[in-house]
């Protein structure tokens, strides 16, 4: 019996992603509108971060 040799797939280069993945990095772009990391209050990163793992 043959096996197939497991490819290590480096997910942070791939150029699309799931359609859930696409979905809340969307939503992300969104809150945070082009603004620089720098200018983003450290309480709007954790309520967008929350927001990722909250159901709907």
């Amino acid at each position: 019996m043959r096996r197939s040799a497991k490819k290590n797939l480096n997910l942070n280069k791939l150029k699309t992603g799931c359609s859930p993945c696409m979905k809340e990095a969307k939503i992300m772009e969104f809150k945070i509108s082009n603004r620089k990391i720098s200018e983003i209050k450290i309480n709007e990163i954790k309520d967008i971060v929350s927001s990722m793992f909250k159901k709907n």
